[in-house]
């Protein structure tokens, strides 16, 4: 804790890298530009590192993770996995909800009064039909969200495999 008790300690330069990547990881930014980009097309292939590896904004995280030691890259890791667990956690849950508990009560209520639905005004197609809209664009950012969560953990991961090659390489030329 800090010396008023409110927050917990970690490591601020990494967490100032951290602030930085889930802001250049937003989930925003691929909602808008995921559909527009060639990479979209690309994913359809058994190679998704390739376009990745080109990708700016992996560009810019793996130059914001190489200011960091080995140990900080490691907390940054066990930190974006903790959060990439909690991100799925609930957009499961929050699907789950969005889906079962309408499905339950419209399959309940008919069951109870068939003719309920025109009496709250579902009657019109377009009313569902825009109600159906908003819970699958709620399960789509939700989605979107765990998607970035989980590309934060691969980039680091990726990172320390880079550092762990680099290393072998090192010690391997050292050793000649």
């Amino acid at each position: 804790m800090t010396e008023d008790g409110r927050l917990i300690r970690t490591d601020p330069v990494a967490m100032g890298v951290w602030k930085r990547l889930t802001t250049q990881f937003a989930v925003w930014r691929m909602i808008v530009f995921a559909g527009f980009s060639r990479r979209a097309l690309l994913q359809f292939s058994n190679d998704q590192m390739t376009p990745l590896a080109r990708a700016v904004h992996w560009k810019v995280g793996l130059g914001l993770l190489g200011g960091l030691s080995d140990e900080q890259v490691d907390f940054l890791l066990a930190f974006a996995r903790i959060n990439a667990r909690k991100v799925e956690r609930v957009f499961r849950t929050s699907t789950l909800i969005l889906v079962s508990v309408p499905v339950a009560g419209v399959f309940g209520l008919t069951e109870i009064d068939p003719g309920i639905w025109v009496r709250l005004g579902f009657a019109q197609m377009d009313t569902l039909i825009l109600v159906l809209a908003i819970w699958m664009l709620a399960s789509g950012v939700m989605l979107a969200a765990s998607w970035r969560a989980n590309e934060l953990v691969e980039l680091i991961e990726f990172e320390q495999a880079r550092r762990q090659y680099d290393a072998a390489r090192r010690d391997k030329a050292s050793a000649e």
